[in-house]
């Protein structure tokens, strides 16, 4: 009998708390296989460029690099960024990324391209590290 009421208590024990507030799922899903991840990853990533062909056929995807960044097609339904290249503006952090990897495709120097990020930090100065500003 003492051998069940420790066992029921290391069991208990073990078990991972709850945290206030929370309420744990009625039932768990079973983590997906690697394959099966790696399907819908693929099927996802298949999804992604047909909606970005669409997109640049409707006239709503005018992108700044060799295959165009899909960041613009989740984020915004459209891309602007080979407008934005065209006339000093940033770009999306994708296209920004694809740039400094040298695969840029409109005709401005690579040098002029910045992110979204890098145009903030340019204008603010670099905030990170400092407390937050609040409204007084």
């Amino acid at each position: 009998m003492r051998w069940i009421l420790v066992a029921a208590l290391v069991a208990c024990s073990s078990a991972e708390p709850e945290r206030a507030g929370e309420v744990a799922p009625a039932t768990s899903v079973p983590p997906q296989a690697p394959d099966a991840l790696e399907i819908r990853r693929k099927a996802l990533s298949a999804e992604l460029r047909e909606l970005v062909g669409e997109l640049e056929l409707a006239g709503r995807y005018d992108c700044c690099i060799e295959t165009p960044c899909k960041l613009c097609a989740v984020r915004a339904g459209g891309c602007r960024c080979g407008e934005a290249a065209r006339d000093g503006e940033p770009v999306c952090e994708e296209c920004a990324m694809m740039w400094s990897k040298g695969l840029g495709d409109e005709p401005v120097p690579a040098s002029s391209i910045r992110s979204f990020l890098e145009a903030e930090r340019q204008q603010n100065g670099d905030i990170c590290g400092k407390p937050p500003v609040t409204a007084e």
